[in-house]
């Protein structure tokens, strides 16, 4: 294998592993933007388990 091939065999090498970190990095935010907006409309929901948490005792 001469060096350019090597060259270019670990550049393509850097670049499929840098697209799969980003992947998995964009998987990990929409997880969390689930895991939130499913927190935010169970808050929301007047029958939800959170919703207890919403009123405070004043007397």
């Amino acid at each position: 294998m001469m060096h350019h091939e090597f060259q270019s065999a670990r550049q393509a090498e850097v670049l499929a592993r840098a697209a799969r970190r980003r992947l998995i990095r964009e998987a990990k935010q929409a997880a969390k933007a689930v895991r939130t907006a499913d927190r935010i409309s169970a808050a929301e929901r007047p029958s939800g388990g959170a919703s207890r948490q919403c009123y405070v005792r004043t007397a």
